[in-house]
């Protein structure tokens, strides 16, 4: 069954970059926003989203009344941290490419809900892969808010590492446009069309390498916030609900099921049902966080091991040490200093 544009939304301050974007060409974007019922005070709340549909109207005046058809790649350019909220500043504060990539594959429903991202190493390369959702077809998006979504991956990781960074490929699904030097200017490396998803490979060791902008505390913060702003978003989505729950109740494991259902708004049984349709339970949730934050905190330079250790719920640091060890093939204290150097 194919899904319908109005049940996919996009973060409101989205069409606020492609208005701005338009002014490039001498077009009125705010006039632009109007036509398609947007109101600018409005789009600048956190919490305001708008459909495909209405989405996909704004795309089609902008390439129509611009005649550009690499306008996606412009609206690229315009996007800044605060474009994406606090996804945005988690994103530049990231450790590292590899790390601020994953960020925003965990957290891409945040900006819209139309795709799945996956970041996987591949020997010398890593590819982030940007996916339809089930049921969505091709012809439902517009070519331009890939490239614009594609162009910005790029971009940001080009101004948080290095201005001459380039991925080694870009494969777009997008059909070949008629001159895609607008393309080739913007990604510098080969760019091939008509594939059959959205794909960005980049060179593995530049990954990894750490970057100027980092701020671990930072990247802490707004994590909070997305992990807060999903739970909103999507009330229905029970294990990133439990999550932001768990998250707000430290030490970890000390908020017993029975409390966590009733704060849920589901009776104990009910609550263990819905997770096991969800192929997880209290349990696994508890333990996967656990493990995700562990590693998050190590990188934390101004929390003790023995803070984390609280934090996550463990009777003593040793037991934490022994844990993380298990999950991580290394001691916290070993990763923290490999860090450091």
């Amino acid at each position: 069954m194919f899904r319908q544009a109005d049940q996919i939304s996009v973060i409101g301050s989205w069409p606020l970059v492609i208005s701005r974007a338009l002014d490039q060409y001498h077009i009125d974007g705010s006039a632009l926003l109007a036509r398609v019922g947007i109101d600018q005070s409005a789009a600048n709340q956190p919490e305001t989203r708008y459909s495909l549909a209405t989405l996909d109207r704004l795309w089609r005046l902008a390439r129509n009344l611009s005649g550009d058809e690499a306008v996606g790649l412009t609206v690229a350019r315009f996007v800044r941290p605060t474009s994406w909220h606090a996804l945005g500043f988690a994103i530049w504060s990231s450790d590292t490419l590899m790390e601020c990539f994953r960020r925003l594959a965990e957290n891409v429903r945040m900006f819209a809900d139309y795709a799945d991202m996956s970041v996987t190493p591949f020997g010398s390369d890593v590819e982030v892969n940007v996916r339809l959702k089930t049921g969505l077809r091709r012809d439902q998006l517009a070519s331009e808010e890939l490239d614009a979504f594609i162009g910005t991956s790029v971009l940001t990781a080009r101004h948080i590492y290095h201005p001459d960074f380039s991925p080694k490929s870009i494969w777009l699904s997008r059909p070949q446009p008629l001159d895609p030097t607008s393309w080739q200017r913007l990604f510098k490396c080969p760019v091939f069309f008509n594939a059959s998803y959205d794909k960005i490979v980049f060179d593995a060791a530049a990954m990894y390498r750490p970057l100027l902008t980092a701020s671990p505390e930072l990247a802490e913060q707004n994590d909070a916030l997305v992990a807060d702003y999903l739970a909103r978003l999507d009330r229905s989505d029970l294990i990133a609900r439990l999550e932001s729950l768990l998250l707000n109740h430290l030490p970890m494991g000390s908020l017993p099921l029975e409390v966590a259902a009733a704060q849920l708004n589901f009776s104990p049984r009910t609550f263990q049902r819905r997770l096991q349709e969800k192929g997880s339970s209290y349990q696994q949730v508890l333990d996967e966080l656990r493990q995700k934050q562990a590693l998050h905190w190590v990188r934390l330079n101004y929390l003790t091991i023995g803070e984390i250790s609280y934090r996550l719920g463990f009777n003593h640091p040793a037991n934490f040490t022994r844990a993380f060890k298990r999950w991580f093939d290394e001691t916290p204290k070993k990763l923290r200093k490999n860090l450091l150097n």
